[in-house]
């Protein structure tokens, strides 16, 4: 089973893909939000969308960190945009898409749902320290992309912490032959 984890961004994109528990690790950028209107924006959101879809091989099964609904900063409706799109996307390409909040997310990685961006590229490092995590986006996606492996059967970051655990048992996964919890 190929495994996917995605930090969704206008800016810069989170990319995990574990294939037979070694991991890809990309980050998908986009130029900066300029004020060019509805279609240059819409054109941006598609553009991002396209090259994330293509590092996903199909049928995998994709873990994306959802909406922050607290947020009100950071284009928050171009964001949506960008998530529904690549998710659905995804979708219709055979994969299993999930959808974890932030605050899920970080406390797997970092074992507090209040660990910020800086705690979990910390900890991400500390605990794959052979893998090159370039930011807070790729440490993110790997750890959305751990969780859905642990999921699956096939974690890639050792026994899992009491709140590791608890995380996943308070997840909706979805329904999979031979999928663990």
């Amino acid at each position: 089973m190929i495994v996917a984890g995605l930090d969704l961004s206008l800016t810069c994109s989170g990319v995990t893909v574990l294939h037979d528990g070694e991991a890809d690790l990309y980050q998908v950028k986009s130029k900066a939000p300029t004020d060019d209107g509805v279609l240059a924006t819409w054109e941006r959101i598609q553009y991002s969308a396209a090259r994330i879809v293509r590092l996903i091989p199909e049928g995998a099964f994709v873990n994306v960190e959802w909406a922050s609904y607290a947020s009100r900063f950071g284009q928050p409706d171009e964001r949506n945009a960008h998530r529904w799109l690549v998710a659905g996307t995804l979708a219709k390409r055979g994969c299993h898409v999930v959808k974890t909040a932030p605050t899920t997310r970080a406390k797997y990685a970092a074992d507090s749902g209040k660990a910020d961006k800086a705690d979990v590229l910390e900890t991400m490092r500390a605990r794959h320290p052979g893998l090159v995590i370039a930011d807070d986006n790729v440490a993110d996606s790997l750890a959305l992309a751990a969780m859905a492996a642990r999921y699956l059967g096939e974690p890639i970051d050792g026994p899992p912490t009491k709140p590791q655990t608890e995380v996943m048992r308070g997840l909706r996964w979805p329904k999979r032959e031979g999928a663990t919890r």
